[in-house]
């Protein structure tokens, strides 16, 4: 007994399940009502499981993108007050909260028309994605790339320590709504 306890996925893996429903429920009875222009409520960082992000998704009204799920990964979820949701892959061994930017951060940003507004920012040198979406390498820091798909009032940014790891990702076709 004592050596299923000290398995990293067992320790957690309640407290992770318990700690999506709560997120979940305050989640929805705070966006009630509140547009992707309208401050929201932060939530700090919190681990989830992909099953966990999932249902959170299926309770909010935006998209929440992600690049699916990792073996024995944790998902560091954290919301802005201005709509704005973190999913940060946590590999094997790495904490919430940790320090760093090590790690594979996928971002969704509410923004009015995003599909149209890369396209003009692209002037053409934007990558096709898989759905009918556009890709753009930020010209700035090319470890992020920049997401939007028609019709959707989100943008999406896939950050990687590794520039050509954040155009594979971003391009491949990985990157959508965790719901």
């Amino acid at each position: 007994m004592r050596r299923l306890f000290r398995d990293r996925r067992v320790r957690i893996g309640g407290p992770v399940v318990l700690a999506a429903f709560v997120v979940a429920a305050a989640w929805v009875l705070l966006s009630r009502g509140s547009s992707s222009t309208s401050p929201v409520s932060p939530i700090e960082p919190v681990a989830l499981s992909a099953s966990g992000l999932a249902t959170l998704t299926h309770g909010v009204r935006q998209p929440i993108y992600w690049a699916g799920p990792r073996n024995n990964y944790l998902y560091e979820l954290r919301r802005t007050s201005d709509g704005t949701v973190y999913v940060r892959y946590l590999p094997p061994g790495v904490d919430v909260g940790a320090k760093g930017a090590k790690y594979l951060v996928i971002a969704t940003y509410p923004f009015k028309h995003a599909y149209e507004a890369l396209q003009n920012v692209a002037g053409g040198r934007g990558v096709r994605v898989p759905g009918g979406g556009l890709a753009l390498v930020d010209a700035k820091d090319p470890k992020s790339v920049h997401l939007a798909f028609p019709g959707v009032d989100f943008q999406a940014e896939v950050f990687d320590p590794s520039p050509k790891r954040a155009l594979e990702i971003a391009s491949s076709g990985q990157v959508h709504s965790a719901g």
